[in-house]
């Protein structure tokens, strides 16, 4: 449930001073276990009924009468000195029934304080209305399979949520729990709530703090200051045209190409180490450059492995999240600080055979990227080339980086493919929001990767976009 920011909202608006208190750490490491005040939200004719008492309830359905989601908070306020480091923390609820097998709930982080026994669907206390009904949102912040095995626990991480609370003024961890499959009939799920027994009732689970303080990082071995270096690239799921496996020749090719911030699309993640292949290029390329690269992975209709999308950084990530479009189709996001500024990256990766597919894929796309702030930049697949109507439904909001860099002359391309394209067309993009207006193009390249035999790591090439940050 895709809602636009407001500027007041700081859930994950965290500015570099906030992260510089997120890292002063207590001297000993502490966990503490937290009740939740808890509710179920109903629409439609329960939209103003309270449901602070009762089971906690998920359920997607085209009838709105029917439709209910899960809200919790806990109180990170009073009971975590401010400034603490948050190690871990984790949600944990108890199945007690529910009319279907499994269903895939998406996890928000809920910026506005609320009563349990006042909040409703469209009230979240005494006379004041959420600024959307059915909860304020602001990212998501992943993905969670459930199943209705009575007694089963639904485990969840929550830590970015947990960081983020404590860098505002109420540390409250608040979240919101949304059944994003389709609306069908057999959708309902129930929890045990906080009026149930302690093994059974929900709970949030915090380590903070730290038993020594952590070592200083190590420098970075390419300077960051007012450049941003963003690639996207297709990996074809880890072969090259070759039918080899191409890990190492990707990652030979990320360093060549030396970008802050990676849209990886086809990159599989497996629970084999041997064959997880985000992994296993994210710990290549902390061996080969000497940095840490953090990511952040969907798989492609949220299922725990398989093909995905993922969001890759040299940069520290202030905060993630990531959102399942229709027809089996995902989005990754993280948010870097350059220059001062938040940027924040998408990684997508449309229908590969279906206009309307693609079109409603974009529909939700960017109404959940606009509940970013700006500056907003959306890399992906796309498996359009420029004038259909997908990619100028993506124009209307969006610039097209290779297109932009053409115009200013400053596209790089190689000479048997002057047109810069990414597979057999020009289907691979780069977009920055209209609304970016600290990002300033410099130079845009897609690279060619044939060896002495015209073989190639990926049947894509790669792109890569170069703005400063101003």
């Amino acid at each position: 449930m895709p809602i636009r920011v407001r500027t007041v909202w700081v859930c994950s608006g965290v500015l570099a001073v906030a992260l510089m208190a997120m890292n002063a750490a207590p001297a000993a490491a502490q966990t503490v276990s937290l009740p939740a005040s808890d509710a179920t939200l109903r629409s439609g004719a329960y939209a103003d009924t309270n449901f602070g008492v009762g089971d906690l309830e998920t359920k997607n359905n085209t009838q709105a009468d029917l439709v209910r989601r899960t809200l919790l908070k806990f109180d990170t306020h009073t009971t975590i000195p401010a400034g603490s480091s948050i190690t871990s923390a984790t949600l944990t609820l108890t199945v007690k029934g529910g009319n279907v097998p499994g269903r895939h709930l998406a996890i928000y982080c809920v910026p506005s304080s609320f009563d349990e026994f006042q909040v409703t669907w469209r009230l979240r206390k005494g006379t004041s209305f959420w600024n959307a009904p059915g909860g304020d949102t602001r990212h998501q912040h992943g993905t969670v399979m459930v199943t209705n095995v009575a007694g089963s626990k639904v485990t969840i991480d929550v830590a970015a949520i947990t960081r983020e609370a404590m860098q505002t003024s109420s540390r409250y961890t608040r979240v919101l729990l949304v059944d994003i499959d389709s609306p069908v009939t057999a959708s309902y799920m129930s929890y045990y709530s906080n009026e149930a027994s302690a093994a059974l009732r929900p709970k949030l689970t915090v380590t903070y703090g730290s038993a020594a303080a952590p070592p200083p990082p190590p420098p970075p071995t390419a300077p960051t200051g007012t450049t941003l270096r963003v690639l996207q690239w297709n990996i074809a799921q880890g072969w090259g045209t070759d039918s080899k496996p191409n890990a190492d020749r990707v990652v030979d090719w990320v360093v060549k190409m030396n970008p802050d911030v990676i849209s990886f699309n086809e990159i599989n993640h497996e629970t084999s180490s041997s064959s997880d292949l985000v992994k296993i290029i994210a710990d290549k390329l902390k061996a080969r450059t000497g940095q840490t690269w953090s990511y952040k992975w969907i798989q492609k209709w949220g299922a725990s492995t398989g093909e995905g999308e993922a969001v890759m950084s040299r940069l520290p990530f202030v905060s993630t999240a990531s959102y399942l479009l229709p027809y089996s189709r995902s989005a990754a996001e993280g948010m870097v600080m350059v220059n001062g500024r938040t940027i924040n990256v998408v990684s997508t990766h449309l229908d590969a055979y279906n206009t309307t597919y693609r079109l409603a894929e974009i529909a939700e796309l960017k109404p959940w990227a606009a509940t970013f702030a700006q500056q907003r930049i959306v890399m992906g697949d796309f498996n359009k080339w420029p004038g259909t109507t997908e990619i100028s439904e993506m124009t209307k909001d969006y610039r097209d980086a290779w297109a932009e860099a053409v115009n200013a002359q400053v596209a790089v391309a190689y000479p048997d493919n002057p047109n810069g394209n990414t597979r057999n067309s020009r289907i691979d993009y780069v977009f920055y929001s209209t609304g970016a207006t600290a990002l300033v193009l410099k130079k845009v390249q897609v690279f060619d990767t044939r060896d002495a035999s015209g073989q190639r790591p990926s049947d894509h090439n790669p792109l890569l976009a170069t703005f400063e940050v101003r």
